[in-house]
């Protein structure tokens, strides 16, 4: 038998088991690649929404987040005036726990801890997600 033969089957086999992975790996774009955009003062749930969703996540929030092509961020600092933070930062101080389990939940995931350091955001401020209409979203504090 001709070694090139076997060679090339070889090679054959392995490419067409590679091509369907590749195309499965494709379709599952993880949170890395997803492309941020800034929130704007227009687009802020009113703060008692935010102060409700502070620390209310599920395993279904990261799976969201995972699967985004694009994460809109709020830096509630920055867009909430001083009244309403104070509102906001009574709750992040009430709901640390739940924080802290899911800031450890996000730095877990790879791929989206991956995103946030792509991103320069850092984890520690995370205080909510929402998925409105399924565009993500991110509230930081």
């Amino acid at each position: 038998m001709n070694p090139m033969r076997s060679v090339s089957a070889a090679v054959l086999l392995a490419a067409i088991v590679a091509v369907p992975g590749t195309a499965a790996f494709a379709a599952t774009m993880p949170a890395d690649t997803a492309k941020l955009t800034v929130g704007a003062k227009t687009d802020l749930v009113p703060v008692g929404n935010l102060v409700d969703m502070i620390g209310s996540w599920t395993a279904g929030d990261l799976a969201f987040l995972d699967k985004a092509t694009s994460i809109k961020t709020y830096d509630t600092k920055a867009l909430y005036p001083a009244a309403e933070q104070a509102k906001i930062a009574s709750a992040e101080t009430a709901k640390a726990s739940q924080l802290g389990k899911f800031r450890e939940a996000i730095r877990s995931d790879a791929a989206l801890n991956g995103w946030f350091a792509a991103n320069h955001i850092d984890v520690n401020r995370v205080i909510a997600v929402a998925d409105p209409h399924g565009n993500p979203e991110i509230f930081l504090y």
